[in-house]
């Protein structure tokens, strides 16, 4: 018999999506596991709520919108020591559930990120988002570069989550740093010696609903919570910090820039230039007056 785990659904006003999240966890949690719905001040609350009871879930309904709120107030209610998060646009894989939980066999793991992959029917999408980069197991720590994984598919120990006070609530969807948290959240937890890992079998997919149009506004989203975080990570770690700013608006943005020019790829050079633009703003305004939630 293995750890329990509660697993906590931040959700606003997306209940088409939301239902197919709750569907496959459902499926996947065993007796003694808890699910738990946050509820961002959803404007479809009787939906959310209709839900939640169908999938045998507990509700947890916030004021405030917010997906650092949501999910801090969805982990302090949680009964269990691991809990896990995952979007409510994302559908986790058989098996998810025991891999995430398998994660932390190592008493000193405080944090395991899961693999987050296309869905097969969306093998073709143009441009897909929050996919992992990582395809083997491996310690997480401050010195890795690249994709550590994501809010969407992840599980912290609860004592990890209370030394550092959870998700920052002036980052992420909702604010106007609007992205970030999670990667705050892992700077944090290094910051005071928690360590984590990428754990490839515990799969879950993103589904990639976004058009065009909703796309270039991910990526200035994107950009904006990267440069805020970059801006905090400064303060206690500047060689890391420029090391990760380095990545971002060289690595990963002006060369993929320029590579998609060069093959006419100009919607793919709009969404790099636009993510890339974005941290450059988020870090000049994390900086020089930082941000609020």
């Amino acid at each position: 018999m293995r750890a329990p785990l509660s697993v906590v659904v931040p959700t606003r006003d997306r209940p088409q999506l939301l239902a197919g999240c709750l569907a496959a966890l459902r499926a996947d949690l065993v007796a003694g596991d808890e699910l738990v719905v946050a509820d961002s001040a959803s404007g479809a609350a009787a939906q959310v709520a209709r839900l939640v009871d169908e999938y045998g879930g507990v509700l947890v309904r916030c004021d405030r919108a917010g997906t650092s709120l949501a999910r801090n107030a969805g982990w302090r209610h949680a009964s269990h020591d691991l809990i896990g998060f995952v979007d409510d646009d994302v559908r986790v894989h058989p098996g998810w559930a025991d891999a995430i939980v398998a994660g932390f066999a190592d008493a000193g793991t405080g944090f395991v990120t899961g693999r987050i992959v296309l869905p097969e029917h969306q093998a073709a999408a143009e441009r897909p988002v929050a996919v992992s980069s990582r395809s083997s197991r491996e310690v997480l720590h401050p010195g890795l570069s690249g994709d550590l994984g994501a809010s969407a598919n992840l599980a912290v120990r609860r004592s990890a989550l209370e030394s550092v006070g959870g998700f920052d609530a002036s980052l992420g969807p909702g604010t106007w740093a609007a992205s970030a948290e999670d990667l705050d959240l892992f700077d944090r937890l290094f910051a005071v010696g928690v360590t984590g890992l990428f754990e490839p079998t515990a799969i879950a997919e993103h589904d990639q609903w976004r058009t065009r149009r909703q796309l270039l506004r991910l990526d200035w989203r994107y950009g904006k919570g990267m440069g805020v975080r970059l801006a905090r990570l400064a303060r206690s770690d500047r060689p890391r910090a420029r090391r990760l700013l380095n990545e971002a608006i060289f690595t990963q943005g002006v060369r993929p820039v320029l590579d998609d020019l060069r093959h006419g790829y100009e919607f793919g050079a709009a969404t790099v230039a636009t993510r890339t633009v974005g941290t450059i703003v988020g870090r000049a305004v994390g900086a020089t007056r930082g941000i609020r939630s």
